[in-house]
């Protein structure tokens, strides 16, 4: 059989472009080397922030809004809730480009926020505790996603519309051949009219780019209190004076998340990963919780090893391959920032792979390199 369609990673963008080219009514292959959802890229755990007060930049609200509609969607079709509108904190110095990027997107957008002093974000949510020099801007219709459920989601729907999947089989050569690809596993040789590659780390064994794979590391905590739950303590992005960035999530019932933000070190291949963690990977974000959340700063509990796939300037790539390659469509790296966008870039990628025009303008997310 020769597919439409081969989609080579099944995680966030991947599930969603199985989904929508298999909506199309075209045949469609999907291949991971895992059984995702997973917990070895980029995607799992039981939360990640969505927003739209976007300090990386308005670029992306085109996207965003898409994304919006597109979780929406799916959680009418499946009947399962997606999101939950929570709100989000986003926290920062009160004269500070974060803060004021992430307004400006917000004004853009044209979204509901409010610019919090550190009393009034302390009146609304008690847990929260803002130095005073800080602002919060609340993006009051944001709020945390579930990425396994959303993963496991898109594939059962691909699959009622017609996708196949291929789980357990790594990928280890990816050729265009004419107006073909031939797709080679570590079991079969598989044809296809275009593939799209959304391999997250992975991506390198495919394709050439100047991509930075990073080790980054999640823990949960218990609090000590009753404030911590998402309905009085919604998710934060946070930057400090010295620019540091992290992020948290509330409690969910396994503890209150949080994580630095591109503070990771470099591997030289997602194989490679250290997935051993330690005390150096818990006593940082302890200490910024402890700061900005002393309630949510209680017993230790876990910590989870992830990956960002960082290009040079932290934007998505989703384009042909070199830019000019109609039959290899690439959808990675997302640079640490990307499953809330996920629902709109594997449609995009479909359209791609189908030939039909994008729903959104992708020109800041194009191929930009001539040589890797």
């Amino acid at each position: 059989m020769i597919f439409d369609v081969i989609i080579v990673g099944l995680g966030a963008s991947g599930s969603s472009a199985l989904y929508h080219v298999a909506r199309s009514g075209a045949k469609v292959l999907g291949i991971d080397q895992f059984v995702p959802p997973h917990h070895f890229g980029s995607t799992h755990s039981e939360s990640r922030i969505y927003r739209k007060a976007y300090f990386e930049g308005t670029q992306y609200l085109p996207l965003l809004n898409r994304a919006y509609s597109l979780w929406s969607s799916l959680e009418n079709e499946s009947s399962t809730t997606l999101m939950y509108p929570v709100g989000c904190l986003t926290i920062g110095p009160s004269d500070s480009s974060f803060i004021k990027q992430a307004q400006t997107c917000a004004k853009e957008a044209n979204i509901n926020y409010l610019l919090l002093s550190p009393n009034e974000a302390q009146k609304r949510y008690p847990a929260y505790q803002l130095p005073d020099n800080y602002k919060a801007l609340l993006d009051i219709d944001a709020g945390y996603i579930q990425p396994e459920i959303c993963v496991q989601t898109y594939l059962r729907y691909a699959s009622i519309h017609g996708a196949k999947c291929l789980f357990g089989n790594t990928v280890t050569s990816c050729v265009a051949s004419g107006n073909q690809v031939k797709i080679i596993t570590d079991s079969q040789t598989l044809v296809s009219n275009k593939v799209i590659l959304t391999a997250g780390a992975w991506i390198r064994d495919f394709v050439s780019i100047p991509m930075e794979i990073e080790r980054v590391t999640n823990s949960w905590f218990q609090p000590n209190g009753p404030n911590c739950t998402p309905s009085n303590c919604p998710p934060f992005i946070f930057c400090d004076d010295q620019g540091n960035h992290s992020y948290g999530c509330p409690d969910l019932g396994a503890g209150f998340k949080v994580g630095l933000h591109h503070k990771g070190p470099t591997v030289s291949h997602p194989d490679n990963l250290d997935r051993i963690t330690t005390l150096y990977d818990v006593d940082p974000v302890h200490r910024v919780l402890a700061n900005l959340i002393p309630e949510a700063a209680g017993k230790y509990l876990k910590t989870s090893v992830c990956m960002y796939s960082n290009l040079p300037d932290h934007l998505y790539l989703i384009d042909y391959l070199e830019g000019n390659n109609p039959n290899i469509i690439v959808g990675s790296a997302c640079s640490g920032h990307g499953f809330k966008a996920s629902s709109a870039v594997g449609e995009s990628l479909a359209s791609l792979a189908l030939e039909h025009p994008p729903p959104v303008d992708l020109s800041s997310f194009s191929w930009k390199w001539n040589n890797g």
